[in-house]
């Protein structure tokens, strides 16, 4: 009997799967033994056995022990925490729970961009002062419309296209570069391939990120990048730390090089204590959070479910990774 082995158990309710969802792919699928793990300890006991895993991550110390193992599905879009070396070149298929939370982080975005272009950030700062509207005006940028501006996203799958809905509806321009910009793309008034990434920078109000971390992105707004676009431009990352180079993204920000910029992820996460990026009156910052929403793992299981049903009947998996892409 296939034997699927579940370990989503969290300290926080969010990122822990109702009880309910093992009954029910039990029911709905009784020529597989569905098993939930409660702790570490126990998804490790029972994962020699396992032939199809629904968790966040399979460290690679433990592939070895999942002898049995043809199939990994994670709850997140992203899987650059999941695709270690060696799982990359095992036989192992994975499958992720791409567009789940697409709405979700494009509210964020446009949030962090109001919280810039309206001055929320800075009035919030100075909210416990007496005289809030004199200190506000004395001390904080003049807030601006969105209307006209060019907001650039970097990375035109689901979640960009979702960003570029919403920018849309405030009036801006939308510039978007994408690996392969073949086509028309009624979303964006522009539509750059790599070729134009100079041009697609310095075009930018605001740049969004929402690239996938590969070895062909890491780092990819670097000095360089970062030298490249207006002096009063926004950077908006909400898809991985690993993207931009921090280092370079603080000195642009305290240089005054770079107006601003809304972090929701970081190179090294939690964001350390003495990070320079805490102490800058030039940046929005959110623990991570972009992506979450009540029903996120309520959608990730119901992708899972289909391709549960897909697996068991050898037909092609919805979202499978790439896992030399990475993506």
């Amino acid at each position: 009997m296939t034997r699927l082995l579940i370990f989503l158990a969290s300290r926080h309710r969010v990122w822990t799967l109702d009880e309910k969802y093992p009954r029910l792919l039990a029911e709905r699928f009784p020529e597989i033994e569905v098993v939930s793990a409660r702790d570490k300890e126990d998804a490790l006991r029972r994962l020699p056995e396992a032939e199809i895993l629904y968790s966040w991550s399979l460290p690679e110390k433990h592939l070895p022990v999942a002898r049995r193992l043809r199939w990994m599905h994670v709850p997140s879009a992203g899987v650059d925490d999941v695709l270690s070396p060696a799982l990359v070149e095992s036989p192992v298929r994975v499958t992720c729970s791409r567009g789940i939370s697409s709405a979700a982080m494009a509210d964020h975005a446009l949030g962090m961009i109001l919280a810039f272009s309206r001055g929320l950030a800075a009035a919030i700062r100075e909210q416990g002062k007496e005289r809030l509207r004199e200190s506000f005006f004395e001390g904080c940028p003049m807030p601006s419309e969105l209307d006209g501006r060019v907001l650039a996203i970097l990375g035109f799958g689901s979640i960009g296209r979702e960003i570029a809905r919403r920018g849309r509806s405030f009036g801006m321009r939308i510039h978007a570069l994408k690996r392969s910009p073949d086509g028309e793309e009624p979303l964006a008034e522009r539509l750059f391939g790599p070729s134009g990434w100079d041009e697609f920078l310095s075009s930018a109000d605001f740049l969004v990120i929402c690239l996938p971390l590969t070895a062909a992105t890491a780092g990819i707004l670097d000095a360089r990048a970062l030298s490249l676009m207006k002096a009063s431009a926004i950077v908006v990352n909400i898809a991985r730390g690993g993207l931009v180079n921090e280092e370079a993204l603080v000195q642009a920000l305290e240089s005054g090089r770079l107006a601003g910029a809304a972090l929701d992820v970081f190179e090294k996460e939690p964001l350390p204590p003495d990070s320079p990026l805490r102490r800058l009156d030039n940046t929005v910052l959110t623990p991570h959070i972009g992506g979450l929403h009540p029903n996120y793992l309520d959608r990730a299981t119901a992708i899972f479910m289909v391709n549960v049903a897909r697996y068991l009947k050898g037909e092609a998996l919805l979202h499978e990774v790439d896992k030399h892409a990475g993506y």
